[in-house]
């Protein structure tokens, strides 16, 4: 389990924007998740999330069980339906139920669910075309958000939100598109972000498609 450091309990946005583009820089040049982000997160910073979970949550209405896969503050299992089984999977524990995985330096969990969720998630993976690739091993649907960089509100220093990638709405379909979804729905959030609802095409047997670079994490 990932625990708060005296570093990293800092409130990730009680920091200043040089600070925080600095920690997400270094984060990147050593191929790790921005801990800083995750380990001080608070119900109120992540309610602007709830627009989002509440459109995931419709799009899935139809499963008997979701992985939410960087749960944070599990703001998806609200919206979910009662009888719908919710496996939260997150960098940090965020409660007795929590599968603790680091996405950067391992693959995806199994779990037993039939969906997964993949909401503000994609942004902090340093090797997103792996991601996708191993999720498709498991899931037969996903809904995916991301802030694309075409977005009308896309911000220009994206280091300072801790986002280690930067993709337009072309480039990240065509990574859906490169590991076998189907993009089954796609809309807009609001101005600042777009969210898929993708289906399986492809076996994912195959991994000779995935980036050449270590799958996870830095060499060391």
């Amino acid at each position: 389990m990932t625990k708060p450091t005296k570093h990293n309990s800092i409130p990730f946005y009680d920091r200043s924007e040089a600070e925080r583009t600095a920690i997400t820089k270094e984060a990147i040049d050593e191929n790790r998740t921005v801990m800083e982000r995750w380990a001080a997160l608070t119900a109120a910073e992540a309610e602007p999330w709830s627009a989002r979970a509440a459109m995931a949550a419709v799009w899935l209405a139809d499963e008997c069980s979701v992985a939410d896969l960087g749960c944070a503050t599990m703001t998806l299992e609200r919206y979910l339906k009662p009888k719908q089984k919710y496996i939260p999977v997150d960098v940090v524990a965020r409660d007795h139920r929590t599968v603790v995985c680091d996405f950067n330096l391992e693959a995806p969990p199994p779990t037993p669910a039939i969906a997964a969720a993949c909401l503000g998630l994609i942004e902090y993976i340093h090797t997103p075309t792996n991601f996708m690739a191993l999720i498709g091993a498991q899931y037969q649907t996903t809904v995916v958000s991301y802030c694309v960089t075409d977005a009308p509100a896309a911000p220009q220093n994206r280091r300072a939100n801790a986002w280690v990638n930067d993709f337009d709405t072309a480039s990240i379909e065509g990574i859906f598109h490169k590991t076998g979804w189907t993009i089954s729905q796609s809309r807009w959030v609001d101005d600042l972000q777009r969210i898929w609802l993708l289906h399986r095409t492809l076996a994912t047997d195959d991994t000779s498609e995935l980036e050449p670079k270590l799958l996870f994490g830095a060499s060391h």
